[in-house]
């Protein structure tokens, strides 16, 4: 099967089971970006501490003690 084969056979599939909008939604996450995923995720992150992460998951139920 050729890659073009491949791309319509796969199209089709996401379409059928997650409508045109949802097989154009999943399309988009393998969308190649631009930038420094790493350099702005540490600047956005900047002042976020494991600690007060933990804390909050904690909060909400969502981790264990331990």
């Amino acid at each position: 099967m050729s890659l073009a084969e491949v791309k319509v056979k796969g199209w089709a599939a996401l379409v059928k089971d997650l409508g045109y909008a949802g097989a154009t939604k999943f399309m988009l996450l393998y969308e190649t970006g631009s930038g420094d995923y790493t350099k702005e995720r540490r600047e956005f992150l900047k002042d976020v501490h494991m600690e007060e992460i933990v804390s909050k998951k904690r909060e909400r139920g969502q981790t264990k003690k331990g």
